[in-house]
């Protein structure tokens, strides 16, 4: 492909991110990013009704028990390959081809390299995770042997997860959201089959759910193949590791990594709280389930607003637009809110019906309502600190919001657990064990607003002087500092 000729519009024409209306591209391209995010909850959603239409309530909670594993350990991973978006996005905005190649090849090793360990790992740690954060006896078993599977599935999906960033990174929103439909279609079909033909409970969601991640990586690898609109390309010739792009990606990535990590950790003990609440009430655990599922919808947008802006300030970090990565900010954040006022409306109209998508009993949908209606109606904080966070990675400070992770919703809520909720009766219910959830947003906006106040203007100032510097003098890529 020549770089810098005009380039043909097709299906998965880049959206330019450095020019133009700024204000409707950033939720433009945030749209097909949240539908993905989407798609992805439907593997979870299908499974979790098919089990539930097909089997057992037991199977239901048995694979909602795997949430807190997934999120925590492969989602830490999937989280690295937002510096393989930043350093892409950064390297396009520059109009460095040959470092955005660098990026792309070396990024496919990282996401096969650990894709096959950690499956590998948590495919023989699987039960005694599950028994660590106090999975209940009755569905140990069939949990157990739903992440068992999922693991073997890991490799497949770090190649979608890596693949797709690195699409979103040249402007290409479009890609992974048709992967994941085509595979998300798969998806629905093989769990009818598995479960309601040959019987195979949470084994057979678990293996539709690994195949339609398989399918969903090979369209994506396909498009970085074939796709003549794309900025960069696979060439098998040059598939090997750069080490000094390797490390910029992990500088960047593992920040972010981390801060998934952090921010997931605590879910084990909230999970483990839950329980302690009424042992061996199904009912509430499936309400709950059943409420994060809903929620999770919800944070989809969010998501996808949060790595529009990443994109959008990476590429005009790189371009040199200072002007253009406050915008974005601001932009992203008034689309945040208007987003969670909507949400909230409709989660006040409709949480009952659509909670009984995923649950049948007056008990469980009372039990996830109450959820529901402590987490969704202060949507916007987290909306607040999700947002500023990608705006400060997009400007390669990844560390910041890192720490305030760890310090706000980590510590605090791990605290707040065993200060309040396990000390005294008053706290001791689902009402009181939600609240940690706003609370930790809270504080964390307040924290990452005040880092952004620090480093943007310290990164315009940075670009200003830059732009005095003649072009050869410009440097394309910086550590963070």
């Amino acid at each position: 492909m020549e770089v810098g000729t005009k380039k043909k519009k097709s299906l998965f024409a880049e959206i330019d991110m450095t020019s133009g209306n700024l204000f409707w591209k950033i939720v433009l391209f945030a749209l097909p990013l949240g539908f993905t995010t989407v798609l992805q909850l439907l593997y979870t959603s299908v499974d979790l009704i098919t089990v539930s239409q097909g089997d057992s309530p037991d199977s239901m909670a048995a694979i909602g028990a795997t949430n807190v594993i997934v999120n925590l350990i492969v989602v830490v991973f999937q989280a690295m390959a937002l510096g393989s978006n930043v350093c892409l996005a950064q390297a396009k905005g520059a109009g460095d081809h040959e470092k955005a190649q660098k990026v792309l090849h070396t990024s496919l090793w990282m996401a096969l390299i650990s894709g096959v360990v950690v499956g590998l790992i948590g495919y023989f740690v699987a039960p005694y995770l599950l028994e660590a954060i106090g999975t209940e006896e009755a569905y140990l078993e069939k949990s157990s042997q739903y992440l068992e599977i999922y693991f073997l599935g890991l490799p497949a999906l770090m190649l979608f997860n890596y693949c797709a960033q690195m699409l979103r990174a040249e402007g290409d929103a479009k890609a992974p959201f048709i992967a994941l439909t085509v595979a998300g279609l798969t998806n629905v079909a093989f769990d009818c089959l598995f479960v309601f033909a040959f019987k195979m409970s949470v084994a057979g969601v678990a293996y539709a759910t690994i195949m339609a991640q398989a399918l969903s990586a090979i369209i994506v690898i396909i498009v970085l193949f074939k796709s003549k609109s794309s900025y960069v390309n696979i060439h098998l010739k040059e598939l090997k590791i750069d080490k000094e792009t390797m490390f910029d990606i992990i500088r960047i990535g593992l920040p972010a990594g981390l801060q998934r990590f952090f921010f997931s950790l605590p879910n084990i003990f909230v999970q483990s709280a839950l329980y302690t609440i009424d042992p061996g009430n199904t009912d509430l655990t499936n309400g709950a389930i059943a409420a994060g599922n809903i929620e999770g919808y919800v944070y989809a947008m969010i998501e996808g607003l949060t790595l529009s802006c990443l994109s959008f300030t990476a590429q005009n970090l790189g371009a040199k637009k200072g002007n253009n990565i406050k915008k974005v900010f601001i932009y992203a954040e008034i689309w945040g809110l208007i987003y969670c006022a909507l949400a909230a409306l409709v989660i006040g109209l409709f949480n009952e019906p659509l909670l009984y998508l995923l649950v049948d009993s007056p008990e469980s949908v009372a039990s996830g309502r109450e959820r529901l209606f402590i987490m969704i109606f202060p949507y916007a904080m987290n909306s607040i600190f999700q947002i500023s966070a990608g705006s400060m990675r997009g400007q390669r400070h990844s560390t910041f919001p890192m720490i305030t992770v760890l310090l706000c919703s980590t510590i605090v809520r791990i605290v707040y657990i065993y200060a309040l909720f396990y000390q005294f009766d008053f706290f001791h219910n689902l009402t009181w064990l939600y609240f940690v959830y706003p609370l930790s947003w809270t504080l964390n906006s307040i924290c990452n607003l005040s880092g952004l106040a620090y480093f943007m203007p310290r990164t315009l100032r940075k670009i200003e002087e830059e732009n005095r510097l003649s072009p050869a003098e410009r440097p394309i890529s910086e550590s963070e500092n």
